[in-house]
């Protein structure tokens, strides 16, 4: 059932997405068995939650630094305030960018980039933030080490 927008999620809806949080390539067959309903009912309910767009896609969840990918960065961006959904839609074009969002509080957009070395996030800041129009500055942290990767977890 939607409600402006949103679906309103069960607790199948939501041990389903647990276990594929857990294991994206876990069949239907062992979602069945785990919380024990019929395996035709975890195939009707994934197909929902796809449908609904409450799962936006099954992707592997890529550890940068075994990848070759030596820098994770988060960049904070101010940005002139017409330009700002500009300016988003440019940085979104960008295949450096892993994560982005207009926000609220001292920066008006936050991102993270991956790149291989100094010198392609260097490259990345001179040669394409700088290019984008409206942006007026930056702020660049490097994380020196990574503690947890996540994903949206909404239960």
């Amino acid at each position: 059932m939607k409600n402006k927008g949103k679906i309103e999620l069960d607790g199948i809806d939501r041990a389903i997405l647990r276990l594929l949080q857990e294991d994206g390539r876990m069949s239907y067959s062992e979602i069945s068995r785990r919380i024990k309903i019929p395996e035709s009912t975890v195939r009707v309910r994934v197909n929902k939650l796809v449908n609904e767009g409450v799962i936006r896609k099954f992707a592997a969840l890529i550890n940068p630094f075994k990848a070759g990918y030596n820098i994770l960065a988060v960049i904070v961006v101010d940005a002139e305030p017409s330009k700002i959904r500009y300016v988003i839609d440019e940085l979104a074009k960008l295949p450096e960018v892993d994560v982005l969002g207009i926000a609220t509080g001292a920066h008006d957009i936050f991102m993270q980039i991956t790149a291989r070395n100094l010198q392609e996030l260097e490259a990345f800041i001179l040669e394409k933030l700088s290019k984008i129009e409206g942006i007026k500055s930056t702020e660049t942290s490097i994380l020196t080490s990574v503690k947890k990767w996540g994903y949206a977890r909404v239960f």
